[in-house]
């Protein structure tokens, strides 16, 4: 149909409009943009330790889920992911991994081997709490190795009891271990222990650096030279001496 100008006019209805726009959605939601691991901030340069293993692991499974990344797409780039001894041992092994989780398998049989139980035990009774360490950081690292352990090999009360008898005794001499059901509840409650001792040692050092102070008039220790007693007197008794001689002068 043509208007007065010369110019071609389509009519269209609105059945037919809605058709186009339906027609334009689909297209716009098929056009979809492939993501990548080429921006993930999380690398791995090949060392043996099984933290580092599980932390790089569980940062690029969380990044792919979250881009949407198709298990081809993250094993063909897991490369740029990988420096040094893992790029290199990388190489020669790609032609193994034929799917993703093949990938994650073969990062944690070569570079965090599952450890025998009996070397997990040994781990965590090796070493106890000493005075510096805090609980959360002491907590934190044997619930690491009991993780460790085959699945189901101790339910969380005995895992209590084999980290609760490596605790410095400043912890245990004020928390009952029946007093506790939960790490979570330890955790509190040496926190709170931590706090106090705190605020106690902070109180002992000022007073031992009060004791630790050393006049230099009278040369003994508690105070300081303003505040010596002995030098405030003979600077009155010399005071009283100028004012009297003053008083006999007139």
């Amino acid at each position: 149909m043509e208007n007065n100008s010369g110019q071609t006019v389509i009519q269209v209805s609105i059945e037919q409009l809605n058709s186009l726009i339906d027609a334009a959605k689909t297209v716009s939601t098929a056009v979809t943009i492939k993501g990548s691991l080429s921006n993930c901030t999380s690398h791995f340069r090949g060392q043996r330790d099984h933290e580092a293993v599980e932390e790089f692991i569980t940062a690029i499974v969380t990044y792919k889920e979250l881009q949407s990344i198709s298990d081809e797409d993250a094993l063909k780039g897991l490369s740029l992911l990988l420096h040094d001894m893992a790029s290199t041992w990388w190489q020669g092994v790609r032609k193994e991994a034929k799917t993703w989780a093949d990938a994650i398998a073969l990062i944690r049989q070569h570079f965090s081997p599952t450890k025998p139980a009996y070397q997990i035990y040994m781990e965590i009774f090796n070493k106890k709490q000493d005075e510096r360490t805090p609980i959360d950081t002491f907590v934190c690292r044997k619930r690491a190795l009991l993780a460790q352990l085959p699945e189901d090999r101790h339910d969380e009360e005995t895992e209590l009891d084999l980290v609760y008898g490596l605790l410095n005794i400043k912890y245990r001499r004020h928390i009952q271990r029946l007093d506790i059901k939960t790490f979570r509840e330890l955790l509190e409650k040496g926190r709170i222990i931590e706090h106090n001792n705190l605020e106690y040692d902070t109180v002992q050092l000022l007073h031992a650096t009060k004791r630790n102070k050393r006049c230099s008039h009278c040369n003994f220790r508690g105070h300081t030279y303003d505040e010596c007693r002995k030098r405030k007197n003979e600077s009155d008794g010399k005071t009283s001496e100028v004012r009297s001689s003053s008083s006999e002068a007139n």
